[in-house]
């Protein structure tokens, strides 16, 4: 139990440290750069960490396979942070663009009251930019309806409208169940991304993080 402890303390401790930087970097030959990226010069790394520390800065290895060495004298935690506040910037990029799939459940044989109800989602579905995945059960005898199963998907399509979303080539048989994607226009698409980056936004400025 010890030795696995141990290792995933290891594995902890590599995956934070980063780049090499002040005194564990021992190299005769660096260059340097400030935080400007004007060149101060090529020196020892001994050299170079003094000049950091007499700035109040880091001394961090940024290109260890150049020739020589590159070092850079930086807050190292302002730009840990900032590197951070960028990646935390792109996962939101990406979720604003994701387009989820919604599943809708029908019967071939579904009354008119459930019928709308399914409608009234896939059209809040699509209007949010979602694509819906719309399937209908045949259980024994039932699969000799599958023409009725058929001919109410084409209905449905029709009900959502051209305006809201589009069929995604043909309904298809996965096993006992029909199944029909719908996608949302591209307009509903554009405009979904947009109120979720306007959201963001709202929400970044809320907390502070904006200015």
């Amino acid at each position: 139990g010890r030795g696995r402890g141990r290792g995933r303390r290891g594995s902890r401790v590599a995956m934070d440290r980063g780049p090499l930087r002040n005194e564990d970097i021992d190299l005769d030959e660096v260059r340097v750069i400030d935080e400007d990226k004007e060149i101060v010069g090529v020196m020892s790394s001994q050299e170079a960490l003094e000049i950091a520390e007499e700035a109040g800065l880091d001394l961090v290895l940024m290109s260890p396979e150049a020739k020589p060495p590159l070092c850079k004298i930086m807050n190292y935690s302002k730009f840990k942070y900032e590197q951070e506040k960028k990646q935390r910037e792109v996962r939101k990029r990406a979720a604003a663009t994701r387009i989820e799939v919604k599943e809708l459940k029908m019967r071939y044989n579904i009354d008119t009251h459930d019928y709308g109800v399914r409608l009234r989602a896939a059209t809040k579905f699509l209007d949010g930019g979602d694509r819906v995945k719309v399937i209908c059960q045949f259980r024994g005898r039932e699969n000799d309806f599958r023409q009725l199963g058929l001919d109410m998907f084409m209905r449905f399509c029709d009900d959502v409208g051209e305006g809201t979303g589009t069929l995604d080539g043909n309904p298809t048989m996965e096993g006992t169940r029909m199944v029909m994607m719908i996608s949302p226009t591209k307009e509903k698409v554009a405009n979904q991304v947009s109120k979720k980056q306007e959201r963001q936004t709202r929400s970044k400025a809320q907390r502070g993080e904006g200015e």
